[in-house]
């Protein structure tokens, strides 16, 4: 009798740690195999619905006007500006924003606008822009930018 009792203890402690060891071994896979924009929206400050866009690099989010961060894109009237403001009105417009505002320009800019990241149904806007060649790295502000050490801008801030 006491030999059963020990075995069916000697089978419960091993079971436990095989789920404890498999659950942890879950978790490491899970958390290492988040994208790195995942990763980053985990700073989002404040979201809500994109209701409207300016320009390639300028849009409202609830009425708030956010400037993307270390983003330029072409102004009216000069080439590749309506591509760039059909791409933001494409993956945003009465969409889901979120923002994470740059740490580096907190007040904003000159024109009372946010400054940050913009991720709408989890695409980094700034980042998409870069990549589709439809805006430049707006420079002079990497040395104050949080995120001038993302991939996406590392090759024209360094």
């Amino acid at each position: 009798m006491i030999a059963k009792r020990n075995t069916r203890l000697l089978l419960f402690i091993v079971i436990s740690v095989l789920i404890i060891i498999v659950s942890f071994s879950i978790y490491v896979l899970y958390n290492s195999n988040r994208t790195q924009d995942q990763k980053e929206q985990e700073n989002i400050e404040f979201e809500g619905t994109v209701n409207y866009v300016v320009d390639g690099d300028t849009l409202d989010i609830n009425d708030n006007r956010i400037r993307l961060s270390l983003v330029n894109t072409p102004e009216r009237g000069q080439e590749g500006y309506m591509e760039a403001k059909k791409l933001v009105q494409n993956l945003c417009l009465n969409k889901k924003g979120e923002v994470d505002i740059d740490d580096g320009q907190r007040r904003g800019d000159r024109y009372g606008r946010e400054v940050g990241i913009v991720y709408c149904d989890g695409i980094n806007l700034n980042k998409v822009l870069i990549e589709n060649n439809l805006a430049v790295i707006y420079s002079e502000y990497c040395e104050i930018s949080e995120f001038s050490n993302e991939e996406w801008t590392k090759p024209y801030c360094h």
